[in-house]
């Protein structure tokens, strides 16, 4: 979590960031949610992480299928909490809701509960159910020890 002191100084930290893990070849792909993010797109574009690796990951209903995946890794070993207090308060923050034959989650009140973090967990089991190739042609083994980073 990255506090910022002045709009506009958020797409240049994620852009360094970002262009930090693509430089150590990392970095396979970047989800986001695709409402607004023109501004992401072009400033990774500039540093050479072109569209083609710039997914779109819509939210709401459409995440059910993270969220029942998330919950199996979880339960069975395969998918591990990292034990950070920021994501046990996103989670906390939380509410799970049925709609139709989908779930989804949303926040328990309005303002300034967040769950950003487990949205970007969300992002990065979308990202890894589509079996990505690991950067540089590497294992996909050496890619997975060192982390996965959602954003």
């Amino acid at each position: 979590l990255v506090i910022t002191a002045e709009p506009g100084t958020d797409i240049d930290q994620l852009v360094a960031v970002l262009g930090t893990i693509d430089q150590s070849n990392k970095l396979a792909i970047v989800g986001l949610d695709p409402m607004g993010v023109g501004a992401i797109v072009d400033a990774l574009a500039a540093i050479g992480i072109a569209h083609e690796r710039v997914v779109g990951i819509s939210q709401g209903w459409t995440l059910s299928g993270a969220i029942k995946t998330a919950e199996r890794k979880l339960a069975d070993g395969t998918l591990c909490h990292g034990a950070r207090p920021i994501m046990a308060w996103a989670v906390s923050n939380a509410k799970v809701e049925p709609r139709g034959n989908a779930i989804i989650i949303t926040k328990q009140a309005a303002g300034y509960l967040k769950i950003d973090p487990l949205m970007a967990l969300l992002n990065a089991v979308t990202l890894m159910s589509r079996n990505p190739e690991p950067p540089g042609g590497g294992r996909m083994d050496d890619f997975l020890s060192t982390g996965i980073i959602a954003v």
